[in-house]
Formats: C-alpha cells, sequence, structure tokens
C-alpha cells in the first residue's frame, strides 16, 4: 500500500472524526502527492518531498504550523542516528580519508549508506570527522 493510498484511508478516518487540522493536511498532501495524470508520486519521491518541508521548518521558513508539521512527520520515516552512520561508515573510512575532495567523500558515504534513510547534514559531520585528523 503506497503512502498515498494509507493518506486515503486514514483521510477518512480524520473526517469520521471530525479532526479538521488532520483533515485539511491529509487532503493538501494527497494533492501534492499525486500527479497530474492521475498517478501517484513514488513513496520515495513523496518521502523526499515531506522531509523537505520538515527541513525547512527547522530553518524557521514554513508556512504549515506545529500541528501540521506533527502530522507530516507521522509520515516520514526516522533517519538513522549519527552514531548508525559513523559504524556503517567505518569500513570505507580509509577512502573517504583518502578521497581528494569532499565532494567525493561524500559520494562514496552516500553510496555505502544507499537505502538507508539518513539526513545529508548528519553525513557530512560524520565525514568530517572521519577526515579530521
Amino acid at each position: 500500500m503506497t503512502i498515498v493510498q494509507r493518506m486515503r484511508a486514514k483521510l477518512t478516518e480524520s473526517m469520521k472524526a471530525r479532526d479538521t487540522v488532520q483533515t485539511q493536511c491529509l487532503r493538501y498532501w494527497i494533492a501534492q502527492l499525486t500527479l497530474p495524470n492521475g498517478g501517484e508520486m513514488p513513496d520515495s519521491e513523496a518521502i523526499k518531498k515531506m522531509r523537505g518541508v520538515l527541513k525547512e521548518a527547522k530553518s524557521g521558513r514554513t508556512s504549515f504550523t506545529p500541528e501540521e508539521l506533527a502530522i507530516i512527520q507521522q509520515w516520514v520515516p526516522e533517519s538513522i542516528t549519527r552514531e548508525q552512520i559513523a559504524e556503517a561508515l567505518a569500513p570505507v573510512a580509509d577512502q573517504i580519508k583518502a578521497a581528494p575532495k569532499d565532494g567525493m567523500a561524500m559520494g562514496l558515504a552516500m553510496k555505502t549508506l544507499a537505502g538507508q534513510t539518513v539526513e545529508s547534514d548528519d553525513v557530512k559531520s560524520v565525514i568530517d570527522a572521519i577526515r579530521t585528523p
């Protein structure tokens, strides 16, 4: 079941419960994640879009209320911690240190972490710790 399908099911529940904030938020996101041809955006792209909104909210630039942000957060999987990132990058730490540029080190790290939900800022801080003598 895709995110949009799960949102539609949750929308029915929130309408029955007369939860206007959740109902409006779900309607908004269902519309945002539905393609012009009527299809649904892939889950990976949907999560990426919602994660972008949450990242903007952390920096203080958002038009969403705290209640709406909490609803969005429910649909976005948790990222792995910096400690878990460091643990996953341990086998390639020497290659990350040897990379001539930060961008190359980041690319190597992201390839190693492929398939896991990570925040790029967390990955960057772990890379900086690995590359700092």
